[in-house]
């Protein structure tokens, strides 16, 4: 909704408003005053009636004399029956009264009838013949429905035709039941006569007020408005890069709108002027952000060859850790004159290291290719122990106690030998790098056991060292993930990649404090060796 018509509606209500405000003042003001003067005429029309009552009996008879200043009336003998019988014959056969009752109706034309009662409620005289002799009929009064609010009164005048009576009494002096009662009834039909042409003039008043109303506000917001519609069509233009300048191009209008016009000239040259330094500078941003990018990408390559060296590093240590020490075992033996049959062994597992460190650098020189997996058929526990007798000396040298369990019966898979021994080696080697003599004061214990089934066999590596952090188990498997200072995180993810390799999976369970256990489950294969 516009502007425009917001303004025109809101006017209009408001003049609607005002002018329903007032037409109920005045209505209310109208039909106080009816009512008030309806009440007025009808007492004063009912004093008169009793007035001419009392001077009446008392011109007539003589045992009737009007000694109460209020109209009311006393005998001059002691009252009877028959006396009260007398007054109310007086009253109901004496056409003066009748006549009487019709020339006072003339009084006000609210006024439908007047009718004189006896204490019985027996009407004896009334404007209206017919009613002589009847029950006089009890309507609402007047000065009831006088104090009515004023939006009852109205819709009694407006919807209903009722009758309102305003009765008043003549009684003798002393005596609490009136003698006569003189009833006088006004319509709300003839109070509606006189109220109806106000309504209707209040309504075309009130109509014209709101036909002008509305004409005057659409042709001044029009005219309000129109230099805001041109403020709008000047914001437009200098949008496109249209400006004014010079007398040439000055405004036509009012002056405040001229000055506004040039101001805003002034500011749309400023703004294309900041549009094009924005532009510039965001070229100039865009090829910084480029030069970022390609440096940021070099030093993720840098920072990537450092993790894989230091991986590298990482995973040759542990196979150079045992051939220094196999080595140190040889020469040992060599030194004390063993024969050539028991070094020969030791031979064999130091070219055996060798060829499997020659595997481990080729491996992390396709880690980013599918690396070619050797299956053949082999004993997962034989290789198990392999691998104890490899770590042994590591194991005695940091004080952890090594235990291997395996099955007396070969646990058969295929797979690949050197893939697996180092998978087993790099579990083991975590376990004892995680078991420091200063954080296990009773010593550490390393687990080694191998467990077979109809279809799988099972590799477990535990340890009783403190345990993996919670908020780290679900990344321990991750590429470059590690918790030690100047660990690689490659290890895990090699033995991940190597079980994956082999069908299997690898889960561990961890304690905090307790230690934690791997298990890495494979294929089982149904072809015995004999």
């Amino acid at each position: 909704m516009s502007l425009r018509i917001r303004l025109v509606i809101l006017i209009v209500l408001v003049v609607a408003i005002v002018s329903a405000a007032l037409s109920a003042l005045y209505l209310d003001r109208l039909v106080n005053s009816l009512s008030a003067s309806a009440i007025e005429r009808s007492e004063l029309a009912s004093q008169q009636v009793n007035a001419f009552i009392v001077d009446h009996l008392n011109r007539h008879t003589n045992d009737f004399h009007a000694n109460d200043p209020h109209n009311s009336a006393a005998p001059h003998p002691a009252e009877s029956q028959s006396v009260e019988s007398q007054w109310a014959e007086a009253v109901s056969s004496d056409p003066d009264i009748t006549a009487m009752l019709e020339r006072t109706m003339a009084l006000s034309a609210a006024l439908v009838e007047i009718n004189v009662a006896d204490a019985s409620g027996n009407v004896l005289a009334s404007s209206n013949p017919s009613r002589a002799g009847s029950p006089m009929t009890a309507v609402a009064k007047l000065t009831d429905w006088q104090a009515l609010p004023f939006h009852r009164r109205l819709l009694d005048l407006m919807s209903r035709s009722r009758d309102y009576q305003v009765d008043v009494p003549l009684g003798i002096a002393g005596e609490a039941k009136p003698l006569f009662t003189t009833q006088v009834v006004a319509s709300s039909v003839l109070l509606r006569s006189a109220v109806l042409p106000e309504v209707q003039t209040l309504a075309e008043v009130s109509g014209a007020a709101l036909l002008a109303s509305l004409l005057i506000t659409v042709l001044a917001t029009s005219r309000i408005l129109r230099p805001l519609r041109r403020i709008e069509l000047t914001i437009d233009r200098i949008s496109q890069g249209q400006f004014r300048s010079g007398e040439a191009g000055a405004p036509q209008g009012p002056r405040e709108f001229a000055a506004l016009e040039s101001k805003l000239n002034i500011l749309g040259q400023q703004y294309t002027g900041a549009q094009k330094q924005a532009t510039t500078l965001k070229h100039s941003v865009d090829e910084m952000i480029e030069r970022m990018a390609n440096q940021l990408d070099v030093a993720t390559r840098l920072a990537a060859i450092s993790r894989i060296t230091g991986g590298v590093a990482h995973e040759i240590k542990n196979p150079l850790n045992a051939i220094v020490l196999r080595l140190d075992l040889l020469k040992a033996r060599a030194s004390a004159g063993a024969p050539e049959e028991e070094l020969i062994p030791e031979i064999d597992v130091l070219s055996r290291e060798v060829r499997r460190l020659d595997r481990v650098v080729k491996t992390f020189l396709d880690f980013s290719r599918p690396v070619e997996v050797h299956f053949e058929e082999l004993d997962l526990a034989a290789l198990a122990r392999e691998v104890v007798h490899l770590m042994r000396p590591q194991t005695e040298r940091a004080g952890v106690i090594l235990q291997c369990q395996t099955p007396d019966h070969p646990a058969w898979m295929r797979g690949d030998a050197d893939m697996l021994k180092q998978a087993i080696l790099n579990l083991m080697t975590n376990a004892l790098e995680a078991m420091k003599p200063e954080a296990m004061p009773n010593g550490g214990r390393l687990r080694v056991a191998v467990e077979n089934s109809d279809d799988s066999v099972i590799l477990i590596v535990g340890d009783n060292g403190p345990g993996i952090p919670p908020q780290v188990r679900e990344k321990v498997f991750q590429l470059y993930f590690t918790t030690k200072e100047k660990g690689s995180g490659i290890g895990l993810a090699m033995t991940y990649r190597a079980v994956q390799l082999h069908n299997g999976t690898v889960d561990f369970e961890s304690e905090s404090g307790r230690g934690t256990t791997f298990r890495m489950t494979f294929p089982a294969t149904v072809m015995h060796h004999v």
